[in-house]
C-alpha cells in the first residue's frame, strides 16, 4: 500500500503543476502551423488554377475537333455535290440527248430538202472580205491614236497658258 500512496503523489504532483516550457513551444508551434496553413492554401489555389487551366485547354481542343469534323463533313458533301454535276454536265454535253430535247421541249425538226438551200462561195471573195474587215480595223485605230493625240496637244496648251 505504501508503493501505491507514493505513486499516487507522484503523479499527483506531475499533473497539478503546469510547466511554463509546454505553453511557449504551444504559441510557437500555432505560428508555424499557421505559416504551413498559408502554404498549404496557396499550393491548393496553384494547382486548382493548374487544372482548371488544363480543362480549359482541353475545352478549346474539343471545340476545334467539332469544328474540323464539321468542315470535313461539308466538304465530303460538296465533293459528292461536285460529281453529281460532272454527272449531268457529261450528260447534256451528249449529242443524242440534245437532239432528244430539241424535239421533245421545242418541237424542233430535221430541215427537209426543199427546205435547205446551198450557197457557192468563192475562196477569193472570203479573201477580200477579211481584207477589207483589217483595212477598216487598222484605219479605225490610227483615227483614234490621231483623236487621243490632238486631245493631249489641246490639254497640254491649255495647262501652258495657265501657268
Amino acid at each position: 500500500m505504501i508503493i501505491a500512496q507514493r505513486e499516487y503523489k507522484h503523479m499527483n504532483e506531475k499533473y497539478l503543476q503546469p510547466s511554463p516550457k509546454k505553453e511557449r513551444k504551444k504559441k510557437t508551434q500555432n505560428k508555424v502551423k499557421a505559416v504551413h496553413k498559408i502554404q498549404i492554401i496557396f499550393g491548393l489555389l496553384i494547382v486548382g488554377s493548374l487544372c482548371i487551366g488544363i480543362l480549359l485547354g482541353y475545352v478549346q481542343l474539343t471545340e476545334l475537333k467539332y469544328k474540323i469534323n464539321g468542315i470535313n463533313k461539308d466538304i465530303h458533301q460538296m465533293q459528292a455535290q461536285i460529281e453529281n454535276l460532272k454527272v449531268e454536265v457529261e450528260q447534256i454535253k451528249r449529242s443524242d440527248w440534245i437532239e432528244k430535247r430539241a424535239k421533245e421541249e421545242l418541237g424542233m425538226q430535221y430541215p427537209e430538202k426543199s427546205q435547205m438551200e446551198f450557197i457557192n462561195v468563192n475562196s477569193n471573195s472570203i479573201q477580200n472580205t477579211l481584207n477589207t474587215q483589217e483595212e477598216t480595223k487598222k484605219y479605225e485605230e490610227s483615227n483614234q491614236k490621231g483623236l487621243v493625240a490632238i486631245i493631249k496637244k489641246t490639254t497640254s496648251k491649255i495647262i501652258g497658258l495657265l501657268d
